[in-house]
């Protein structure tokens, strides 16, 4: 069974957001092999393809701990392998058959950028700002909560998108982890906690961001796509009009990540590149060491 591993929203390979692909389409994996298969890998999320035909393919999205109805950049990564891998260049679109719908993906094959076409996130008011700075090892002065109000977003997976002052104050965010697990313990969905700001890290990026969220322990995502498009349908709105922007996010781990979002009038799209790491195969499934058939 083939397995994939690239680098999404990643300018070279080793930043970004690491992603395992498994080719399962034609190996029947039920739904705690590809748990196991995911624990295993330990990444932020594994997909598996467990159908591929005319231009749509059939994914199932894994966090080491739970499944993911969306998650932005495995829809990315899988789609490049697809695309460049599987089909080797034969079209530049394919749509993504997840458990939270339909998503189209298109490879702009001048500048290498993938876009995925997002669902439309529920905006609803955030979390007080006395309760965001505790959750961050912030003083309420680090926040902007005026100007950019917290807010929660809803897309599968949910986020506090919270702003902060500067770099600096991104960069002293320390999740107080005593905190957050008694936050979530009274949530029937697990947010994580996007945090942003318009300092942003290079000159040719429009904002900085961090996103830290709980798997077995509190994590931080170099790059995610879905906080991402949650985090564009926020900045719409707020700002009139279509308008494009770029999101460092990742710098702060040494893993160093592009995310280009493009709000039109009725439509949001995110996007990135992505880098090829190795590919090998999948020998062994989690049911006793039984061997893997069907390769």
């Amino acid at each position: 069974m083939l397995v994939h591993w690239v680098d999404v929203f990643a300018e070279r390979s080793f930043q970004g957001n690491p992603l395992a692909v498994v080719m399962a389409d034609d190996v029947p994996l039920d739904t705690n092999a590809m748990q196991a298969i995911a624990q295993e890998f330990n990444l932020s999320e594994t997909t598996f393809v467990i159908g591929l035909s005319d231009g749509r393919a059939q994914v199932r999205i894994f966090t080491p701990s739970t499944e993911l109805p969306f998650a932005g950049h495995p829809v990315l990564g899988t789609a490049w392998v697809l695309l460049q891998r599987i089909l080797k260049g034969a079209r530049n679109q394919i749509t993504l058959q997840l458990a939270a719908g339909d998503v189209a993906v298109e490879l702009e094959e001048e500048s290498g950028v993938l876009w995925l076409q997002s669902p439309s996130p529920l905006l609803q008011e955030g979390l007080n700002p006395t309760t965001a700075a505790e959750l961050l090892n912030l003083s309420e002065q680090d926040l902007l909560s005026t100007e950019y109000p917290i807010q929660r977003a809803d897309i599968g997976p949910c986020f506090q998108i919270i702003a902060v002052s500067d770099r600096q104050a991104l960069a002293r965010c320390r999740v107080n982890a005593a905190a957050y697990e008694a936050y979530l313990a009274d949530k029937q969905t697990v947010d994580g906690l996007f945090v942003f700001t318009t300092d942003s890290h290079s000159a040719d990026a429009d904002f900085a961001a961090r996103m830290f969220f709980s798997a077995d322990g509190v994590r931080e995502d170099p790059a995610t796509g879905s906080a991402n498009c949650c985090f564009a349908a926020y900045l719409q709105s707020l700002y009139n009009g279509p308008f494009t922007a770029q999101v460092d996010q990742g710098v702060e781990m040494g893993r160093a990540s592009r995310i280009h979002i493009e709000v039109g009038d009725d439509n949001i799209r995110v996007g990135g590149r992505v880098q090829p790491v190795f590919q090998g195969t999948l020998t062994t499934l989690p049911d006793h060491g039984k061997p893997v058939t069907g390769e």
